[in-house]
């Protein structure tokens, strides 16, 4: 879950995946190569027939269901978007489980655009993110807020800082 800490020197939007998350979803992907060892390599197939087509079909369904959440577990990033008001700079520091922590440095002049970003899910409530976009073509949307309202005075605040 995102956390966005906001005062007179700087905004602050960090966003951590915990170990116990990457373990869980590490453990979860192991689950469906259960599927293909059942339906294809427990039976001993000999023979290559229609059936080992429908079987094939569903054991590499899971084995992408099963890299998906490994990806996610292995690839996910935390990361933290500072921006300090005082010394008028944008710090974007992020790593994931295999990457060493990278930190990108820009001024608010380096800040191209800033974009509320929509996220509508089918389950709960929309969410809104903030994209930025840096000269050098660096993009990054850290966090969600809950409401358009938040997100929009958040990027209001972030503009008219960048404009003084």
């Amino acid at each position: 879950m995102p956390v966005t800490t906001l005062n007179n020197e700087r905004i602050e939007i960090t966003e951590r995946m915990s170990t116990g998350l990457r373990v869980f979803l590490f453990i979860i992907g192991l689950l469906p190569w259960m599927a293909p060892y059942e339906l294809l390599i427990k039976p001993g197939w000999t023979g290559f027939n229609l059936f080992t087509l429908f079987f094939l079909a569903i054991s590499l369904g899971a084995i992408a269901v099963s890299l998906a959440f490994m990806a996610g577990a292995i690839f996910g990033l935390n990361q933290t978007l500072t921006i300090d008001l005082v010394r008028r700079t944008i710090t974007h520091a992020y790593e994931s489980t295999v990457t060493p922590l990278r930190v990108r440095k820009y001024s608010l002049n380096q800040l191209k655009s800033i974009e509320i970003m929509t996220h509508d899910w089918d389950n709960g409530p929309s969410t809104y993110g903030l994209k930025f976009t840096f000269t050098d073509g660096h993009k990054t949307e850290p966090g969600t807020l809950e409401s358009k309202i938040e997100a929009e005075q958040l990027k209001e605040k972030i503009e008219q800082i960048s404009r003084e």
